[in-house]
């Protein structure tokens, strides 16, 4: 009989509260500092209210990473709450953030085991990560085993993403100063995506309107054919436009499950106002 394994997080994974909760997902929030204040990203300061102050407030908002402490407790936590012999934690690419250095310093504080794994990935590419985990989890797969779902599937997943200003990505040190001003100069709308754990350029083009219509066009041609399983459409304060490219996705994809939500608002400061992005996992 194959341990009993709980399931950690960080909350970059974009899984809305009631969807992590029934998948029985422990969640761990990363930090945005605004000011003098600290914010638990999700908790304590939400994605509406994140993408509505970044356009009524002058100062821009820094983010941090969750803490080795943080880490414990929710180790501690899960483990007690699902009587559990083993953890199995997924975290946002180790690129992009010092969470999975966090994790694994708490995993050296704990005296049951605890396996870490760097998705290289961050929102809904995170995310469904975890709720394939949950999947092999139920179906009474090791801890080890369910570790290698989480590293598996993040191979097929993908996030691509355009983003109204490279300010904010620019500002976090995310990309080069060259495309940014590029990309301002030119008012040219660019394509994003999230490959080998960083912030990539895939494409830039003239108008909001083709960029959505190109990354619709290569969330398919990245999966060479392959059915989709789980679809996401995310976006800051960019309901109407996610709508549409979720439906638009439905229709030409016809994916297994699908969701629409704001980016979490950790990754909104990152993002900025009006980003829209989009995030497949492919059958294997």
């Amino acid at each position: 009989m194959s341990p009993v394994t709980a399931l950690v997080t960080d909350s970059t994974c974009n899984l809305y509260p009631e969807l992590a909760r029934s998948r029985r997902i422990h969640v761990v929030p990363l930090y945005i500092l605004w000011g003098d204040r600290s914010y638990r990203d999700g908790v304590d300061l939400g994605e509406r209210e994140l993408f509505h102050r970044l356009t009524t407030e002058r100062e821009i908002p820094k983010t941090s990473q969750a803490t080795p402490q943080d880490f414990v407790a929710a180790f501690e936590q899960a483990r007690a709450a699902e009587n559990a012999d083993a953890v199995v934690c997924g975290v946002i690419s180790s690129a992009l953030s010092g969470t999975y250095a966090s994790a694994m310093q708490a995993r050296e504080l704990v005296n049951f085991p605890v396996h870490v794994v760097d998705t290289r990935k961050v929102s809904w590419a995170l995310g469904f990560t975890m709720l394939a985990a949950a999947e092999a989890r139920d179906a009474g797969k090791s801890p080890e085993e369910i570790a290698q779902v989480i590293t598996e599937t993040a191979s097929r997943t993908h996030i691509l993403f355009t983003i109204e200003s490279l300010d904010y990505i620019h500002r976090g040190g995310r990309i080069g100063n060259a495309s940014r001003l590029l990309g301002t100069a030119l008012n040219i709308k660019p394509l994003l995506e999230i490959r080998d754990g960083i912030v990539n350029s895939v494409d830039k083009v003239r108008t909001r309107k083709r960029a959505l219509e190109r990354m619709l066009d290569l969330i398919g041609e990245v999966g060479n054919g392959r059915p989709i399983a789980r679809l996401a459409v995310i976006h800051g304060d960019a309901e109407a436009e996610a709508e549409a490219l979720r439906e638009a996705a439905i229709a030409r994809y016809q994916p297994g499950e699908v969701f629409l939500s704001y980016a979490a608002a950790v990754l909104g400061v990152h993002v900025g106002p009006g980003t829209v992005g989009i995030c497949a996992e492919y059958s294997a």
